[in-house]
């Protein structure tokens, strides 16, 4: 019996993540819940089309979905830009229909604000924080790592890199940049390359300005790729946005083992002193919004 994975999003996104999802061909039965009744219609001819699948399966599904779900994916709920507090008040009863109707899977935000809303969606659950996470800093990871190799004339895999923070701020770990074997500043250091140490900062600084765009596109492809790896029963260390084991707990993103049953820890990634700075900045600014987010909530009542 294949396992099945619920979205639920505004219809642009969800629809962009069904046709991606369509070529990919996942041995999962893709289940979508409409953010409006109206929308239902327009999911139809995807419907269709995922009959010339040889695995994957596509409906709209209802509440009663919740109970036999493997993974939730949620993207961004609304093409219109919506205030923190409300996105998080919505993720809040959302988060009641979700374990009212029985759901015990893995949610994964796909959207913007990942990191904020999976920290929130683990204070209001009540669940294992291994069954709640957000992409984080991982598309960003996947992109440095294939500009990295296009500039040094390796292929992706000869390349591992780590991206850390969240993923609207990515934070390059350069110390823990690795060409094949070797740190990549040694590498840069011994190889007959135009592209230098120097550079890196400017690689970053791009990194940075791509990351202010939605990158929805870019998105989609590293979950499908995720989902694609934990499917075949093979996990990936990737980082990802989950809540971390501080106190006071907040979610960022760094490196854990993702599987099939959620995310497992790993140990504490040690960063250079010119990457810890800007990381703990990031931390106590993620904090700071969670406090204030938190102010709003205590406010209304």
């Amino acid at each position: 019996m294949k396992p099945t994975l619920l979205i639920q999003g505004e219809l642009t996104q969800t629809c962009q993540l069904l046709q991606q999802l369509l070529i990919a061909d996942l041995p999962v039965d893709c289940v979508v819940l409409p953010e409006h009744t109206t929308d239902t219609p327009q999911y139809q001819t995807l419907v269709v089309a995922s009959a010339l699948c040889a695995q994957l399966s596509i409906r709209v599904g209802t509440n009663t979905d919740y109970g036999q779900a493997a993974w939730l994916v949620v993207l961004d709920r609304s093409s219109a830009e919506v205030a923190l507090p409300e996105r998080v008040a919505n993720l809040r009863r959302l988060i009641s229909r979700i374990l009212e109707n029985g759901f015990q899977g893995q949610i994964i935000f796909a959207g913007q604000h990942d990191e904020l809303l999976t920290y929130f969606a683990w204070k209001y659950s009540g669940a294992a924080p291994g069954q709640i996470w957000g992409l984080g800093t991982y598309p960003m990871t996947r992109l440095l790592t294939c500009r990295l190799a296009e500039r040094l004339g390796v292929g992706p895999g000869a390349i591992q890199t780590t991206v850390v923070g969240r993923a609207a701020e990515p934070i390059p770990a350069w110390s823990r940049t690795y060409v094949g074997p070797t740190p990549i500043l040694m590498y840069l250091a011994t190889a007959d390359a135009k592209f230098n140490a120097d550079d890196l900062g400017k690689m970053g600084t791009w990194l940075q300005r791509e990351a202010v765009a939605s990158q929805t596109t870019l998105r989609l492809m590293v979950l499908i790729r995720i989902l694609r790896a934990v499917l075949a029963n093979q996990p990936l260390i990737v980082p990802v946005a989950h809540p971390q084991p501080t106190a006071p707990t907040y979610a960022a993103a760094t490196p854990v083992l993702v599987t099939a049953n959620g995310w497992k820890p790993l140990p504490n990634l040690a960063l250079s002193e010119d990457e810890q700075q800007p990381y703990a900045a990031t931390l106590a600014a993620i904090q700071d919004e969670i406090a204030q987010i938190e102010g709003t909530q205590t406010e209304g009542k």
